[in-house]
């Protein structure tokens, strides 16, 4: 007979001992290995055999605490610095949720950014006529999007952060959700702070996706030791439906970036170090930083959901 004790799945009979953790979104025990540690990334990937979520298991710490920078350890961001630069090229791939927004709120409100980090997209945001408001870890990025743009941000989690329920009219998530140690909770939390018929907009990678099916374990995203969730359409989309959403609409969106991210990313996929130094070099050589291009791969989706 097995059971679940205390994180252990046992099995009497066999004499087998497996750790075990509960699927974030149906709760089930049961999950299929998909990648062993180092295979993709630095984690076990498994993915429940019930919901279909992948996931990195186990894990072993919290996954949050490598991007919770203290005040007195921060480094101070410039407007060349990767994270600030790499946030300003992408500003416009944002300009569909301001108009999506806008729908429901023509009068706009207070929209919460969770993840916020420079700010850029919140001051893009604020031009358009939203009241900001955000939550980021890393406080290298709270202290530029404070003394750059003068937005209120907390050097906080959604846990932590020191705001009302009900408050605010729209909640936004970028690129975040693959990165939290719980997503269920991550979007109760969300929830609560939304007022009635609040807008919640989530964009992630997706792993029903062509190049996904092409790449497998090469593929870009799933390489990142720091992604521990690994969503569908599917199945982001029933989280949001059991915390207390409705979904409006998806879409498989885009990204702009340089063709020195491209290349980069190029390496990534190789697996390479030595094809990734000679991109480098191209990349160096070419000034490659300062070139963009808008690429749809359809590998990440946002999605617009309404608070039930």
């Amino acid at each position: 007979m097995m059971m679940a004790t205390n994180g252990v799945y046992e099995d009497a009979e066999a004499e087998v001992v497996r750790e075990v953790t509960r699927c974030n979104i149906c709760g089930s025990i049961e999950y299929k290995v998909l990648y062993k540690e180092t295979e993709a990334q630095i984690h076990q990937i498994v993915k429940c055999t019930n919901c279909g979520l992948m996931y990195a298991f186990p894990l072993g710490k919290q996954n949050i605490t490598k991007y919770y920078v203290k005040e007195e350890d921060t480094q101070q961001y410039m407007w060349a610095t990767p994270q600030v630069h790499h946030a300003k090229i992408k500003a416009k791939d944002y300009e569909d949720i301001d108009s999506y927004l806008g729908r429901y709120f023509p009068e706009r409100g207070k929209l919460l950014e969770v993840g916020s980090s420079t700010g850029i997209f919140l001051d893009y945001m604020r031009g358009r006529g939203w009241d900001v408001i955000g939550i980021e870890p890393n406080g290298s990025a709270v202290n530029f999007a404070k003394e750059v743009f003068g937005i209120e941000t907390h050097q906080a989690t959604l846990e932590s952060a020191p705001l009302s329920e009900a408050s605010v009219e729209a909640a936004v998530m970028l690129h975040v959700i693959e990165h939290v140690d719980n997503p269920a909770a991550a979007v109760n939390s969300v929830c609560h702070l939304l007022r009635p018929g609040g807008i919640f907009v989530v964009e992630t990678p997706t792993f029903d996706s062509f190049a996904f099916r092409l790449l497998g374990r090469r593929e870009r995203s799933i390489r990142c030791d720091g992604h521990i969730f690994f969503f569908t359409v599917n199945t982001l989309s029933d989280l949001l439906e059991r915390h207390g959403f409705r979904i409006l609409e998806w879409k498989k969106v885009g990204r702009t970036l340089s063709l020195e991210r491209l290349l980069w990313n190029i390496g990534v996929i190789s697996k390479s170090e030595r094809v990734q130094r000679l991109l480098g070099k191209i990349s160096e050589n070419m000034k490659l930083q300062d070139k963009l291009i808008h690429v749809n791969a359809r590998d990440m989706v946002r999605i617009y959901c309404r608070k039930k």
